[in-house]
């Protein structure tokens, strides 16, 4: 088998057409799930894709759904692990590491590892059992990075909510398409700024509630005129 597959290299190599390998399948699985979705990731579908025949296909998997198995497992790694190395050994504080998530979060390529490809790896979730599991790891792998890193960077404050409050606003923000690239990274920076990492002086502090206790009365003097006038 060894020596056939090695004459199959030598012959393609020297009829100068590309050789494609296990990753490009990958790739182009990847971009074809972003686009269409996972019923659209067939072999034909790639094959075509990659302007190969589908027989090219078995050098490198055995069927379908092991061709799906190394997509997920792929994103799992890339789109997570990956960065969490990356991020480990920046020698960043923990707050930078927070900080660089949200430019990170914005600078994949939407048909690699940006909103379209999340949104359907959880489309794909909620039909598939093996899918679900597989998201629901990453989920937790991802949050558990945050909780680490909030209790670090914030001390005494619930790492748990933080984590919580950042994956959501972060994930909900990637999957919508409204916002450029720059706006959601400046919704991203703007919420570390005057959410997570205020910093805000104790006299500030104090103005802000006693600011905010004024405002309070004439609210509702205007919501009262408004409601006698409706009625």
């Amino acid at each position: 088998m060894a020596t056939k597959k090695a004459a199959r290299v030598r012959s393609v190599n020297a009829s100068g057409r590309k050789l494609l390998q296990r990753t490009d399948w990958i790739k182009a699985g990847l971009a074809q799930l972003a686009a269409h979705g996972p019923d659209a990731v067939s072999i034909a579908a790639v094959s075509d894709k990659l302007g190969v025949t589908k027989g090219s296909f078995y050098w490198h998997f055995g069927s379908r759904d092991e061709f799906l198995q190394a997509i997920l497992d792929d994103w799992a790694l890339n789109a997570t692990r990956r960065i969490i190395d990356v991020l480990e050994h920046s020698g960043s504080s923990a707050e930078e590491k927070i900080r660089r998530l949200a430019r990170i979060g914005v600078s994949s390529s939407v048909t690699d590892y940006g909103g379209a490809l999340e949104l359907a790896m959880r489309t794909w979730a909620r039909t598939d059992r093996k899918v679900r599991a597989a998201v629901a790891a990453v989920d937790e792998e991802r949050l558990d990075y945050l909780r680490r890193l909030f209790s670090e960077a914030l001390p005494g404050q619930d790492a748990e909510l933080l984590a919580c409050l950042h994956y959501s606003f972060s994930t909900g923000l990637r999957l919508m398409f409204s916002y450029s690239d720059d706006e959601r990274l400046r919704l991203r920076q703007r919420a570390l700024d005057e959410i997570f990492f205020r910093k805000t002086s104790p006299a500030t502090a104090n103005d802000a509630v006693t600011d905010n206790d004024q405002e309070r009365p004439a609210r509702r003097q205007k919501t009262a005129g408004v409601s006698a006038k409706a009625s």
